[in-house]
C-alpha cells in the first residue's frame, strides 16, 4: 500500500507541474488583463462568463469554437458577430414575442434576428423594468435578461472596432499626413492620433465650394465623414482593458473607445493601444508571428503602467485552471472510486478495493490542486461564496474519508468519500453555472485573518457533520443487512461518534469565532441572525446527541439516526436560511434552491426513519 501511495503521489506531481509547463512565459491572449466585476482577470475568464450568458455554454458548441476564439472573431469581424446565433432563449413565449420561430432542437437566434423584435416591444419592456425583481414572472424575468444581454452584446461586438483597419487611404500627401503608406488600411486609433495634421489638410476644404475640391479633398472629406459615422460606436466600453493614467486614484481601468473623448493619452496607454491594433491586424491576415510580437509590445505595455503592477503569472494560473478543469476530472476519480469499490463487493476485494482508494486519491488531490490555485488567484481562503463552501467542504469529506479508509482498509471511507465528493461536485456545479465563481469579496468579508478562523472553521464543521450524518446512514443500512455482526456495527458507530466530537468541535468554535468578529465587525456578539441561529442549532442538536448518548438515553441506532436528522438541521443552516431574505449575512443569499432543501429533507427523513424502524424491526423478530 504504501509503495502504491508513493507512486498515486508522484503521478499527482507530475499533472501539477504538466500544469505549470503549460504556463509559459510569454503572453497569450487569453491571458490579456481586464477588469470586470471589481477585480483583473484574464480575458478568456471574461470571454468565458460572456458566453455563459448569452449562449448558456462556456463554449459556442454548435460552432465547435473556444470561447475566446469567438470573442476574437467577434472583435475582427464585428457584422458577423451580429449575424452570430449566440443567444440562446429558453422560453417559447419570448420568441413569439419577439415575432421569431420557435424551433424543438435549436432555440438559439442571432442580435439582428432579436433586435427588431425588442425595438417593436418597448413598451414593454419599461414596464418589466419599472417592477422590481421579486415580482417579475418567469417571462417577465427571462425578458429582461434578454434586454439587458443584447445591449450588452451590442457593446463588446463594438469595443474594439476603434483598432480595426477599415479606412484606406489612397492620396500621397494625406497617407504622408498620418505616417501610412499610400493604399494603406488604418484605424479610427490611429488616425485619431494624427487628427492635427489631418485638420490642418482639411481647412481648405471649408473654405471652397465642393465642386473646386481636388481628389486628394475629396478623400479627406470622404474620410472625416466616415470617421464621424465610426465615432457611432463610442458608446462601446464594455472591454476595460487599459490601465488608468497615473493620477486617477479610482483604479478603474478604461475601454479604448474612452481614450479617444479628448483627454490626454499616456505613454503605457498608447503603446498599449498600438500593440491592440497591430494585434488585431495579425489575425486579419492570420499572421501568427505578428500576432505574438503585438502581444509582447502589449505587455510591455501594461508593465510600463507606472501604477499597481499586474501579476501576468496569477492571470495565467486562471486561464490554464479554466481549461483544466480540475473540478471535472476530480468528480470521474471519485465516481470510478466508488464503481471500482462496486466491483470489489463482487471480485478480487482486495485488489479493486486498492484500486478504488488509489481513484479517490487522484481524485483528491485534484480537488486539493483546484482549490489551492483558486486560494493562489484570489489571494484568500476559498470558502467567501456559497459556491466555494459547496467545494470546500467536498474536500472536507473527502479528507476524512482517506483517514477513515487508511485506518479501517475495507472500503468504508472510498464509499462515503466517492459518493460524498461526487454529489458535492455536481451541486458545485450547478452554482459554477451562474457566472463568474471567482467573484470578489463584499465588505464584510473582506478579512483575511477572519475567513482564514471563522469562516474556515464553521465550513469545517459543516462537513464534518455530514460526513457523521452519512456514517449515520450506513450504520443503519449495516444494521439491516448484519444486524449480527456486532464487531462491524461498533466499529461503524465509533468512527461516527469520533467524527461527531470533532464537527461538534469546529462548529462550537466556528460560531464562537463568528460572534467576536460580529463584533469588530457590526458592534455586538450576538444579534439572532438567522445564520447565527442556524449554526447555534447545529451546536445543541449535536450537544443534545452527544449527552442522550453518554447517559443512555440513546443507543446507538438512535444516535445514528440523530446524526442523520442533523444533516436537515446543517443544510437549513448552510442554505435555508438565505431563503429568509433577512439578516447581516446578505452575501450569502441564494435563489432556486427551495425545491432542493425541501426534496433533501423528505429524503432524509424517509430514510432515515426508515432504515431506523426497519433495523428495530429485524432486531424484534431476530429476538
Amino acid at each position: 500500500m504504501t509503495s502504491l501511495l508513493k507512486n498515486i503521489f508522484k503521478l499527482s506531481l507530475a499533472i501539477i507541474v504538466f500544469g505549470g509547463d503549460v504556463i509559459a512565459n510569454d503572453l497569450r491572449v487569453t491571458d490579456i488583463p481586464i477588469q470586470e466585476g471589481g477585480r483583473i482577470k484574464p480575458l478568456d475568464t471574461y470571454a468565458r462568463n460572456q458566453a455563459l450568458a448569452f449562449y448558456g455554454k462556456r463554449k459556442i458548441k454548435h460552432e465547435n469554437l473556444s470561447a475566446i476564439d469567438w470573442l476574437l472573431n467577434l472583435f475582427t469581424n464585428p457584422d458577423k458577430g451580429l449575424e452570430q446565433q449566440i443567444f440562446n432563449i429558453r422560453n417559447p413565449e419570448v420568441v413569439n414575442a419577439l415575432e421569431l420561430e420557435w424551433t424543438n432542437n435549436f432555440h438559439k437566434y442571432s442580435y439582428n434576428e432579436i433586435y427588431p423584435g425588442v425595438e417593436n416591444q418597448l413598451t414593454l419592456i419599461r414596464s418589466i423594468f419599472e417592477k422590481k425583481e421579486k415580482d417579475r414572472d418567469t417571462f417577465e424575468s427571462q425578458f429582461a435578461e434578454l434586454y439587458q444581454n443584447i445591449m450588452k452584446y451590442r457593446e463588446i461586438v463594438s469595443s474594439l472596432s476603434c483598432l480595426l483597419p477599415l479606412f484606406t487611404v489612397y492620396s500621397p500627401e494625406t497617407a504622408e499626413s498620418l505616417h501610412i503608406s499610400p493604399g494603406q488600411s488604418t484605424s479610427y486609433a490611429h488616425i485619431m492620433s494624427h487628427r492635427a495634421s489631418l485638420f490642418d489638410a482639411s481647412q481648405g476644404i471649408l473654405t471652397k465650394p465642393e465642386n473646386e475640391w481636388s481628389e486628394t479633398e475629396r478623400e479627406i472629406a470622404l474620410l472625416l465623414y466616415n470617421l464621424q459615422q465610426a465615432s457611432a460606436d463610442e458608446f462601446a466600453k464594455a472591454l476595460k482593458i487599459i490601465p488608468p493614467s497615473k493620477n486617477d486614484s479610482t483604479g478603474l481601468w478604461i475601454s479604448p473607445w474612452e481614450l479617444f473623448d479628448g483627454r490626454e493619452i499616456e505613454p503605457h496607454q498608447d503603446k498599449i493601444i498600438k500593440s491592440l491594433e497591430k494585434f488585431l491586424l495579425a489575425r486579419f491576415q492570420n499572421d501568427v508571428s505578428a500576432q505574438n510580437a503585438a502581444l509582447k509590445s502589449y505587455k510591455a505595455g501594461v508593465l510600463s503602467y507606472p501604477g499597481e503592477r499586474i501579476n501576468f503569472s496569477v492571470l495565467k494560473n486562471e486561464s490554464w485552471l479554466n481549461k483544466a478543469n480540475l473540478f471535472t476530472n476530480s468528480l470521474v476519480f471519485y465516481l470510478l472510486g466508488f464503481i471500482f469499490l462496486g466491483i470489489s463487493w463482487m471480485i478480487r476485494p482486495t485488489l479493486f478495493r486498492r484500486i478504488a482508494f488509489c481513484s479517490l486519491i487522484l481524485g483528491f488531490l485534484l480537488h486539493t490542486y483546484g482549490i489551492f490555485l483558486r486560494m493562489v488567484i484570489m489571494s484568500r481562503p476559498p470558502i467567501s461564496t456559497i459556491y466555494e463552501t459547496v467545494i470546500f467542504v467536498g474536500f472536507v469529506i473527502v479528507l476524512f474519508s482517506l483517514v477513515i479508509e487508511y485506518i479501517r482498509q475495507d472500503g468504508l471511507g472510498v464509499f462515503l468519500g466517492s459518493i460524498s465528493g461526487a454529489m458535492l461536485h455536481y451541486v458545485g456545479f450547478g452554482y459554477a453555472a451562474d457566472g463568474d465563481t471567482l467573484e470578489m469579496l463584499v465588505a464584510v468579508l473582506n478579512s483575511n485573518f477572519w475567513l482564514a478562523t471563522h469562516v474556515t472553521t464553521i465550513i469545517l464543521g459543516y462537513g464534518t457533520s455530514l460526513m457523521a450524518g452519512l456514517i449515520g446512514h450506513l450504520y443503519l443500512i449495516e444494521k439491516i443487512r448484519v444486524p449480527k455482526d456486532s464487531a462491524r456495527l461498533k466499529s461503524i458507530y465509533n468512527n461516527m461518534f469520533g467524527v461527531t466530537l470533532i464537527a461538534l468541535f469546529f462548529t462550537l468554535f466556528g460560531t464562537i469565532l463568528g460572534g467576536i468578529w460580529a463584533d469588530q465587525s457590526w458592534g455586538r456578539f450576538w444579534g439572532w441572525d438567522p445564520k447565527e441561529n442556524g449554526a447555534l442549532l447545529i451546536v445543541l442538536w449535536q450537544l443534545m446527541m452527544v449527552h442522550m448518548r453518554l447517559s443512555g438515553l440513546a443507543k446507538p441506532d438512535k444516535f445514528a439516526l440523530g446524526m442523520v436528522l442533523n444533516n436537515i438541521i446543517v443544510i437549513m443552516a448552510w442554505f435555508g436560511v438565505n431563503l429568509l431574505s433577512i439578516g447581516l449575512h446578505s452575501y450569502g443569499f441564494v435563489s432556486g434552491i427551495a425545491v432542493n432543501i425541501i426534496l433533501f429533507t423528505i429524503f432524509e427523513l424517509v430514510t432515515g426513519f426508515g432504515t431506523y424502524y426497519w433495523a428495530r424491526s429485524k432486531k424484534r423478530l431476530a429476538l
